[in-house]
């Protein structure tokens, strides 16, 4: 097993342990039945892939006791999202799970390995399938039409010169911002959730700018949508309830944040990748900076206190 059959599969028995909490407080919390039902589909996929990455690792000579433990979960009735608020969750977790398992996927040459995350991408699949189903039958899905023109209907070439500012963003430009807004709309409520329940100063401090941060973004890239004649809807922070106990500890909801930090990155990254517009990439590098100095706060807070679950290293030394 090579460096990146280890790193994959650590990553994936570290994470599925944080998520495998999170899916057993909401799935207590839940009340609509069709969602419960997904919630626990979605536990069993979870724990198979935990249970099964610990043993690869432990067949490597690796083991480690989870990090997470029961105790992480203060209140298992604490109901602190709606059921609306939860399906987003899950349909954002999903969608970044899929993502990462086949970033890692296409890396792999250990067959036994490969197998495994063949069989994990199935099955997350089709439970974001089965998530996009229930948003659609629950009458939540965002799905805004939008005019457009096709190239020969233009007036003028202007699509023709990368190096034109004065024009709108193109169907590739804007898809590619897609997933970074509903991650910001998804923080902005966890966010504002979590910076209520938090005991630690620091955390809340964290959490607090986390919120101001996601907002911002989100509020920027609706902007951009809008520049560009399409509607966008925010307001998942009305599905956060007031509560009283935290049902997580603060190790947990800090470690959860960091966890999601990234993937505004790796959106973003996508989105400037796939523009030809200097002032546009310029605005993205800008919000990627901003993540990118949230998240080496959030590193130093987690080392800070203590929280850091630091993944192995390599056994070397200089000669």
């Amino acid at each position: 097993m090579n460096v990146n059959e280890l790193g994959s599969l650590w990553y994936l028995q570290s994470s599925s342990n944080m998520i495998n909490l999170l899916l057993k407080y909401l799935s207590q919390t839940s009340e609509d039945p069709d969602l419960r039902n997904i919630l626990n589909e979605i536990y069993e996929i979870s724990t198979y892939q935990e249970q099964e990455a610990t043993q690869l690792l432990s067949e490597e000579g690796y083991k480690d006791t989870p990090f997470f433990r029961e105790d992480d979960i203060n209140s298992s009735t604490t109901k602190l999202f709606s059921d609306h608020l939860i399906i987003e969750i899950l349909k954002h977790l999903t969608s970044n799970g899929l993502q990462a398992l086949t970033l890692q996927y296409v890396e792999l040459t250990d067959f036994k390995v490969k197998n495994f995350y063949k069989k994990l991408l199935n099955d997350v699949i089709q439970l974001d399938f089965s998530l996009l189903k229930l948003l659609n039958d629950k009458d939540l899905l965002q799905d805004n039409s939008f005019s457009y023109k096709k190239a020969a209907e233009r007036d003028g070439k202007l699509f023709k010169v990368a190096s034109t500012q004065q024009r709108p963003l193109n169907a590739v430009e804007l898809a590619n911002m897609f997933g970074s807004l509903q991650c910001n709309n998804v923080g902005v409520a966890l966010c504002i959730g979590f910076s209520e329940v938090v005991e630690d100063m620091d955390t809340k401090k964290f959490i607090l700018e986390g919120k101001k941060l996601a907002f911002y973004q989100s509020a920027f890239l609706s902007d951009i949508y809008r520049e560009n004649g399409i509607p966008t809807t925010t307001g998942l922070e009305a599905h956060v309830n007031k509560v009283m106990e935290s049902p997580f500890s603060d190790k947990f909801i800090a470690n959860l944040i960091m966890l999601l930090n990234p993937v505004s990155i790796s959106n973003l990254q996508n989105a400037v990748v796939s523009s030809y517009k200097k002032d546009h990439i310029d605005s993205l590098k800008k919000l990627i900076k901003m993540v990118e100095d949230y998240s080496e706060k959030g590193l130093k807070l987690l080392i800070r206190k203590n929280w850091f679950n630091e993944p192995p290293v390599s056994n070397w030394s200089h000669k």
